[in-house]
């Protein structure tokens, strides 16, 4: 085993080794996971133990086809620039599997600047058929070019457009969608680790104020309530003051599991096949005795690898696994067949009373088959009456479709996480499996009403897309998103608090603002559905007071608002905000450095570095906000 190890640390991969290892794998499996990757061609009907004897022999290894046509070049004269000597492999090779091919994310050609593209490729494009464009792609996968270069990034998000504060008196009541989904500071992270532009439609600071963990307490089922509702309150001067809300979910994980793994195999999705190899050993680690596995892939055609097998012992995860290594990654990405394939195998293998959850893995790239949003939307609201829950784990550099994963989750009763590297995989998968695929309650709906007595005027800061009318909140037909296992939904306000006795006036010309006399600033009202009930519960959580009563965990909570507003180089904050999250921020007690250490680093940059460090706005011009 030394000169594996050996090996693997040449290759600079013991992290991932240990990472395997960890998740209970043994040195085999772990060394092949760590060194083989999934994605260049299909090793049909190998084994590990196959895999693991070509790695101890160091002897390069090809599969049949492969080396059927090296020897068909040959015959010709020489490889030249053919699809297969891009494909092959050797264990000298800088990574086994697709990770070696392209360093950014291959997209479908007509993605890509005709003039950027090698000259067969140009050829396929300009064909008029579905299948010409995917051969484009693979094409183009194969051509080693820098995907990750800005000049041909495609990302998509949905715009953000900053909310002013509201008068208490006239709007007493702020009513969202309550969110755990922390998508957004996955990406933020990435781009900030690979020196990238940051978009303002990027930072939803609701998304990164749920990444860092926060002390809470966790309700206690079956007797519990289903949340708890925590607020704390911090006084900034100036008549202003900051409210932090956690809504924390009970634990709750059922004892079947019915997993289904929807992975896009598409041409852009070639440079991510480390982390989502990764990702999927992780899932299938936690999978118990009994439990059931299926693993569908999709490009422009669907492919069932694994049907509802179930798990019962470490030999059938090793099936698993090999039948991962055999994946092909090509074509172009016809995400909505694949979706219409997995509910159908779900609703197939339908445990009830246990947990039947789909995992979709892509970059969003969705080129083929319902494409725009509203098509999305709509296939999804029809499949999740199967009682299915979809959940949506995006990885991806330079062609990353956010609007519409957002899409796709929110109305598929699930999560949405960011990963693009191992620290990632071991938070938003290994640590946070359980609130990733035991869904407690949808429709998780949060209403804050203020006291004009006491409140001159609040700001919710994010939620801009996540905003609802106040009568949605009573309104069960109006959707809004699910809680996991363990998971916690964070909200801040910034409020200006009214300094003098005189009464609160509604600005209304016909009707006069009449109030209780209560001293209270307000109160938070959660509303929710269990997940396969149609009719809702609410809780409410009275604010009691409005002195200053905070802790680290409001502490955390304004670093991480200042930091997303300044990625967003907002002209909400100023000198004075940044200034005080300095401070807050060497306040910061051992408990939540601990829980953060990972993390918190990167804060700590965000606020000493300038915007321009920070890749805000755009190279040689101005600010596109």
């Amino acid at each position: 085993m030394m000169k594996m190890e050996e090996m693997i640390r040449e290759k600079g991969k013991e992290d991932f080794y240990n990472y395997y290892l960890g998740l209970g794998y043994d040195q085999k499996t772990a060394a092949v996971l760590t060194l083989f990757t999934y994605g260049k061609y299909r090793y049909q009907d190998l084994k590990m133990d196959d895999l693991y004897e070509a790695l101890c022999k160091g002897e390069e290894y090809l599969p049949k086809h492969v080396r059927e046509e090296r020897k068909r070049l040959s015959r010709r004269g020489g490889p030249g620039r053919g699809f297969m000597t891009g494909r092959a492999m050797s264990l000298s090779a800088p990574a086994f599997g697709a990770g070696g091919l392209m360093k950014g994310s291959g997209v479908c050609a007509s993605r890509v600047p005709m003039e950027a593209m090698p000259m067969p490729a140009m050829a396929m494009a300009a064909m008029p058929t579905e299948g010409a464009a995917c051969l484009a792609e693979d094409m183009l996968c194969d051509s080693g070019m820098d995907f990750e270069d800005e000049e041909f990034a495609t990302d998509e998000y949905e715009t953000i457009e900053e909310k002013d504060a509201r008068t208490a008196a006239a709007e007493p009541t702020s009513t969202f969608r309550m969110t755990t989904n922390t998508a957004s500071a996955g990406v933020i992270l990435n781009q900030l680790r690979n020196g990238r532009r940051i978009d303002k439609s990027m930072v939803r600071i609701e998304e990164m104020l749920n990444y860092f963990r926060y002390e809470s307490k966790i309700p206690q089922a079956p007797s519990g309530d289903m949340f708890n509702i925590a607020y704390e309150l911090m006084d900034a001067g100036r008549d202003r003051k900051y409210l932090y809300i956690n809504v924390q979910g009970r634990k709750e994980v059922r004892d079947r599991q019915n997993i289904l793994i929807l992975l896009d195999v598409s041409g852009s999705m070639s440079s991510n096949t480390q982390q989502t190899q990764a990702m999927i050993a992780t899932i299938i680690s936690k999978l118990g005795n009994g439990d059931k596995l299926s693993l569908v892939t999709y490009s422009d055609e669907d492919q069932v690898e694994l049907e509802a097998v179930t798990i019962n012992g470490e030999q059938d995860r090793i099936h698993a696994l090999e039948k991962l290594l055999s994946i092909e990654i090509t074509g172009c990405t016809n995400g909505s067949k694949g979706i219409e394939k997995a509910y159908k195998i779900g609703k197939k293998n339908y445990i009830e009373g246990g947990n039947n959850q789909v995992i979709l893995i892509t970059d969003g790239d969705l080129n083929f088959g319902i494409t725009d949003k509203g098509g999305l939307e709509e296939l999804i609201e029809k499949k999740k009456k199967d009682n299915l829950f979809l959940s949506v784990i995006g990885t991806g550099l330079g062609n990353y479709k956010d609007d519409k994963l957002e899409v796709l989750c929110k109305h598929g009763n699930g999560v949405y996480r960011t990963v693009n590297n191992l620290a990632d995989v071991k938070k938003s998968i290994d640590e946070e499996y359980a609130s990733l695929v035991n869904i407690i309650a949808k429709d998780v709906k949060a209403q804050v009403e203020f006291n004009p007595e006491i409140v001159q005027s609040y700001r919710l800061l994010g939620f801009e897309n996540r905003a609802l009318a106040r009568e949605d909140f009573v309104n069960d037909k109006v959707i809004s998103e699910p809680f996991g296992s363990g998971g916690y939904g964070v909200a801040l306000y910034e409020l200006t608090m009214k300094t003098d006795d005189a009464p609160a006036d509604s600005g209304l010309k016909y009707s006069k603002l009449v109030t209780t006399g209560s001293q209270e600033p307000g109160a938070i009202k959660i509303r929710y559905k269990e997940p396969l009930a149609d009719t809702s519960h609410e809780l409410e959580k009275v604010i009691e007071r409005a002195e200053e009563s905070f802790t680290d965990n409001l502490r955390l909570a304004f670093v991480v608002y200042v930091c997303a507003e300044k990625l967003r180089g907002s002209d909400k904050i100023g000198t004075a905000e940044i200034e005080l999250a300095k401070k807050l921020y060497k306040e910061l007690g051992d408990s939540v450095k601990e829980k953060n250490k990972a993390d918190l680093f990167k804060l700590a940059g965000i606020l000493e570095k300038s915007e321009q460090e920070l890749g805000i706005g755009i190279p040689d011009g101005p600010f596109p906000w």
